[in-house]
C-alpha cells in the first residue's frame, strides 16, 4: 500500500491547487473562472452538507490529509504525491 505524502488537486480551469494536510482538513475550491454549481459547503466533517447559495460557486473538494484520499465534484487534476 502506498503512503500519502501530499493530498492535493489542481483546478483545470484556473490552476489553483488545494491541499488537505490532516485527516479532518476538508478543503473546497470555489472557482471564479469556471464555476460548476450555485451551491456551497456548510459545516465540517460528517456534518458537512451542500446547500444552495447565490453568487457562491464551488468546483471540487479535497479531504483526508495523509490518511486517505477523497474527492468531490469535478474539473480537477489529482496532483497527490505517493511514496
Amino acid at each position: 500500500m502506498s503512503k500519502i505524502i501530499r493530498n492535493s488537486a489542481k483546478c483545470t480551469a484556473c490552476g489553483v491547487e488545494i491541499e488537505s494536510t490532516h485527516r479532518h482538513d476538508f478543503r473546497v475550491h470555489y472557482c471564479k473562472v469556471e464555476p460548476k454549481q450555485a451551491t456551497k459547503w456548510e459545516g465540517d466533517g460528517a456534518d458537512a452538507k451542500i446547500v444552495p447559495a447565490e453568487g457562491t460557486t464551488w468546483r471540487f473538494a479535497v479531504d483526508g490529509g495523509k490518511d486517505y484520499i477523497r474527492r468531490l465534484g469535478g474539473g480537477f487534476e489529482d496532483i497527490s504525491v505517493y511514496e
